[in-house]
């Protein structure tokens, strides 16, 4: 992290000369399609690797914001929040079959969750467009999105975050897709982490 005058930079050190092509690429992709992304300002590569430098994008993650509105009392806003703002996000992301492949809340940024805005996407270097099996990476950014919270998300939400996610689907089919994601969710929280 750098401050440059009135903004503050971000750079991210590939070990490989190309390694940082993909967050460059998706950080263009991601903001000329109109979702809120980071703002790339260069690139840099050579022998020893490659880096790229992006401007910080406002506000705090939502796991953050989340620990917040369960100890001020608010959780049931954030959880608003989530379904408002941050349903229609993945499904517009989806829509184009982008995969952000590490779809958590601490990847999520908002400035203020009162207001509704569409939370900004972040660490995109490893997005990919899927030709095969669809669902399932549409299963596990889903479930992996809820298994990151702090608080315990209760099954009402998530209800309605996939009837906004998935408006369009039958009843039936949204049941069994969301059926999916609750299996994925707990083999998700039941795995015991690799290190420490």
């Amino acid at each position: 992290m750098a401050r440059d005058r009135d903004r503050v930079l971000f750079a991210k050190r590939y070990r490989t000369r190309r390694g940082a092509d993909a967050e460059w690429r998706w950080l263009g992709a991601l903001r000329a399609a109109g979702f809120a992304a980071a703002a790339p300002v260069g690139k840099v590569a050579g022998e020893a690797g490659s880096m790229v430098v992006f401007a910080a994008v406002p506000g705090r993650s939502l796991d953050a914001w989340a620990v917040d509105a369960a100890d001020a009392g608010w959780l049931d806003r954030w959880f608003d929040y989530c379904v408002t703002a941050v349903a229609p996000l993945v499904r517009r992301l989806h829509a184009r079959r982008w995969v952000h492949r590490d779809l958590n809340l601490a990847h999520l940024f908002a400035v203020d969750p009162m207001d509704r805005t569409e939370p900004a996407l972040i660490d995109v270097e490893r997005m990919f467009r899927p030709r095969w099996r669809w669902r399932r990476w549409a299963v596990k950014e889903l479930a992996s999105l809820w298994a990151s919270s702090p608080v315990p998300v209760p099954l009402r939400v998530r209800v309605r975050f996939l009837r906004r996610y998935d408006g369009d689907a039958s009843a039936r089919s949204r049941r069994l897709f969301g059926a999916a994601i609750a299996r994925k969710l707990a083999r998700i929280q039941g795995h015991a982490p690799r290190f420490g």
